[in-house]
């Protein structure tokens, strides 16, 4: 017999999904805020469809927890890796925000590769191609994160420790869960979730853009 979560449980599980959702905009609006873009319109191209393969696996491959507690850890321990990273960097506000999507980010990104190439649907082809999809994803990742790196992490190596575990942390947490193979069944909320943040990451975009420009003139 399955066990109904308490309502605090799904709240904190609703909230994990929130903040996750979000990474990608903030951490987007924060860089380019703070060191602008050579090519924004390129990476509106691909960070659309890239986001919206984030938010997808997000929905369809984060099951909800089973007790309160698991759920607090899965809140919080993403966004404990960032502030401990920020902290040992003298980093600020916009700082955590890249650093967390460094942090779980990444770890998704890397946990979609893992999918790829462990799953034996849909063809090898189209396998081949997601694994493909995923590096491309990892390298725009590194290209957009790195002048935050080059200005605020390079120096810093207890930061870029404290980054790299919680990033493998969230990774094997991921790949665990991927083992079970606890896939969600989508849902019109779902679908909703994804078309909300990925225009949220739009939006991000733009006003990042905007706000770096307006203050560089």
């Amino acid at each position: 017999m399955s066990k109904t979560n308490s309502p605090i449980t799904n709240l904190l599980s609703g909230a994990n999904l929130i903040y996750l959702g979000l990474l990608p905009a903030l951490a987007t609006f924060s860089i380019l805020y703070t060191y602008g873009h050579a090519a924004p319109m390129l990476l509106f191209l691909g960070g659309t469809v890239a986001v919206a393969v984030y938010l997808a696996f997000l929905i369809t491959y984060t099951p909800p927890p089973r007790s309160t507690g698991w759920a607090l850890i899965q809140l919080l321990d993403g966004p404990v890796w960032a502030a401990f990273s920020v902290y040992t960097s003298n980093g600020n506000w916009l700082g955590f925000a890249i650093d967390g999507f460094l942090v779980d980010g990444t770890a998704i990104w890397i946990a979609i590769l893992v999918l790829a190439l462990r799953s034996p649907l849909p063809t090898r082809q189209q396998r081949l191609a997601s694994v493909a999809f995923m590096i491309v994803a990892i390298c725009a990742t590194v290209w957009l994160v790195w002048p935050h790196y080059k200005n605020s992490l390079s120096n810093y190596w207890v930061s870029q420790c404290l980054l790299l575990a919680g990033t493998s942390e969230g990774l094997f947490v991921r790949v665990k869960v991927l083992k079970k193979d606890e896939v969600q069944t989508p849902t019109d909320a779902g679908a909703a979730y994804i078309v909300a943040l990925l225009l949220v990451w739009v939006g991000s975009l733009i006003l990042g853009n905007v706000m770096h420009e307006f203050q560089t003139r």
